[in-house]
């Protein structure tokens, strides 16, 4: 797979659970964000090229919040070496200005 990243990753120490607010299912995780994007480990495969309304729940209390919502398309997929989980890319395609605060904040303290 070629590298086509242009901003750093930042890893996430603490469990931040993901949510499809159409269907109220938990998707997966977050193993890493930035700005524009998040890469989420699941137990399902994500479907490929499809938009998502994303709940993201914090473990803390982050600005005031305890989670956040926002828009985001997935990009690629891949299983996990170990099988049964799921890699997946994630575009953020709308970002509420209270949701894009948390988001800097969480990488601004990576």
């Amino acid at each position: 797979m070629n590298e086509r990243r242009k901003l750093e990753r930042h890893s996430v120490s603490s469990s931040l659970e993901v949510y499809d607010l159409d269907t109220g299912t938990l998707l997966g995780r977050v193993v890493d964000l930035h700005i524009e994007g998040l890469m989420l480990l699941s137990d399902k495969p994500i479907e490929m090229f499809k938009s998502y309304a994303l709940q993201i729940n914090l473990p803390m209390t982050l600005n005031g919040i305890t989670e956040f919502c926002l828009d985001a398309e997935s990009l690629w997929n891949r299983e996990s070496i170990g099988g049964g989980q799921f890699w997946t890319g994630l575009q953020f395609t709308r970002v509420p200005d209270d949701s894009r605060g948390c988001i800097e904040k969480m990488v601004a303290s990576r």
